[in-house]
């Protein structure tokens, strides 16, 4: 009963993802029954008949999995592309990005999203154009390291690339979110020191330098140039002290929480977190604070509905299993689990903060190996210092930057030391890798002990007891293996 009294959406996510993990193994009509049984599954670790209303629970339970399941199973059956022959519309630049040696440019039409592989970046974002062009599918297959072109631009919003594409830019009109985004890009790029505003640039329009982006791929730290729970928590966190408490504050937070995300491209890591916030504050207006890995479970459901395709998005996937983590070990300490956990009488606090780094590199390593192979051990040790440090620097140098955009006098200086913490942070890195130089390569071995480890703290967040962990876990970690590794 523990994980439906909990996180009854927990076991709703665990039959999405099985069923969404098989999806190209067995027929549409199929994929529903799977996610029920999935969940069904997940439910029985803890279930325990002798208690009462667990049933209303369960079926409501099964049932709100039968229809998300359903939509889904719908949604990636019903053909996206569908060819028009050659069209002549007016659209808006959303996003315009490196695409090897070409750059790929996203346009939105009334004719659905469109994208062109242009040789230079000719066109800003937000830039109004007239398009014209023949619409051809998206490749469908695979590269070595999975990577699909389709799945990848299907779950931003586009339909199609165009062939032999013409886009000549018109004259601007209104407002649009995408202009202030590259607005503020420029500003950023031109009025503050380079690091800085390469750091801000990443936190706050979600563009990532290639060369930063290169150094903490290095270092083991890529997560903190990706707009995710740390940056929208931080933004959040700082907000919230010019707002009291009540239906006010709760309204002021949401409107900033998605204008935010909005601004920084609404990556699905970022959406994830702001979907986290919402939940939450709805939570303190009603006065029913909730379950962390209940949120968690129910963001990631939330935008598995809006598109399936996140699904198979890297993004979407290392920031569910790091905030399941986190949620898992809030849910024990929360509950004084920490005083039984693993044998230790209690933890301290930098042994917390090991086992916290620990965990979540090992629940993510499946995932970033299987595209970042080999990954550094360096950024275990390094991320221990990396969140605490860019959770008090990012906050100053975003305040410092946004007066001195302003036309505050004197945040020069205030800028220039917030350019130098990012350069000592540099070298510190740097450092750190030096000293621990080994990498790990994913094995079949080593992700089924990582799959296991997280598994493991799951069922123990959950309360399932030692005896039934240790046969749950093996077996969860052996059935992820199958699902995942085929």
């Amino acid at each position: 009963m523990i994980v439906l009294a909990r996180a009854p959406f927990l076991p709703v996510l665990a039959g999405i993802v099985s069923m969404l993990a098989l999806s190209g193994r067995t027929v549409s009509w199929a994929l529903p029954p799977i996610a029920v049984l999935a969940a069904f599954g997940t439910a029985m670790c803890s279930f325990h008949s002798d208690r009462r209303g667990q049933w209303r629970v369960a079926a409501f339970m099964l049932l709100c999995t039968f229809l998300c399941a359903s939509w889904i199973a719908y949604s990636l059956a019903s053909p996206i592309f569908r060819s028009s022959g050659f069209i002549d519309t007016t659209g808006t630049v959303v996003e315009s990005r490196p695409w090897g040696r070409l750059y790929a440019v996203s346009v939105k039409t009334p004719e659905g999203g469109f994208v062109l592989k242009l040789p230079f970046a000719v066109l800003a974002e937000g830039t109004r154009v007239r398009l014209r062009g023949v619409p051809v599918p998206f490749k469908a297959e695979a590269s070595e390291s999975g990577f699909r072109e389709d799945r990848f631009w299907y779950a931003r919003g586009m339909t199609a690339r165009l062939a032999s594409a013409a886009a000549d830019p018109l004259p601007a009109q209104g407002w649009n979110i995408y202009r202030w985004r590259h607005g503020l890009y420029r500003a950023l790029t031109l009025h503050l020191p380079p690091l800085t505003g390469k750091y801000l640039n990443a936190a706050w329009t979600g563009r990532r330098d290639r060369e930063l982006d290169a150094a903490h791929r290095v270092w083991g730290t890529s997560h903190l140039l990706a707009v995710s729970g740390l940056h929208v928590g931080i933004a959040m966190y700082c907000a919230s002290f010019f707002f009291r408490r009540g239906r006010v504050r709760v309204l002021a937070l949401s409107a900033l929480l998605w204008f935010y995300v909005l601004l920084t491209g609404a990556p699905a890591s970022a959406v994830r977190a702001a979907l986290m916030i919402q939940i939450a504050l709805l939570g303190e207006l009603a006065g029913r604070p909730g379950s962390a890995l209940n949120s968690v479970s129910l963001a990631a459901v939330l935008l598995l509905l809006w598109s399936p395709f996140y699904f198979w998005d890297l993004g979407w996937r290392l920031s569910v299993l790091a905030v399941l983590v986190i949620a898992a070990l809030m849910e024990r300490r929360s509950s004084d689990g920490w005083k039984e956990f693993d044998g230790w009488k209690e933890f301290d606090k930098w042994k917390e903060w090991l086992a916290f780094s620990l965990l979540v590199w090992a629940a993510t390593f499946p995932q970033v190996s299987a595209v970042f192979a080999p990954v550094p051990l360096a950024g275990i040790l390094i991320n221990l210092a990396a969140v605490p440090f860019f959770s008090f620097v990012l906050p100053f140098a975003s305040g410092a930057a946004a007066l001195c955009l302003l036309g505050v006098p004197g945040m020069g200086f205030v800028l220039r030391a917030a350019e130098g913490a990012f350069v000592l942070w540099g070298f510190i890195a740097d450092a750190a890798a030096r000293l621990c130089p080994w990498q790990a390569e994913a094995s079949p071995v080593v992700v089924w002990f990582c799959a296991a480890a997280f598994l493991t703290l799951l069922c123990r967040a959950l309360f399932v007891p030692w005896r039934s962990t240790a046969i749950l876990a093996p077996l969860g970690a052996l059935v992820s293996f199958s699902l995942f590794g085929a």
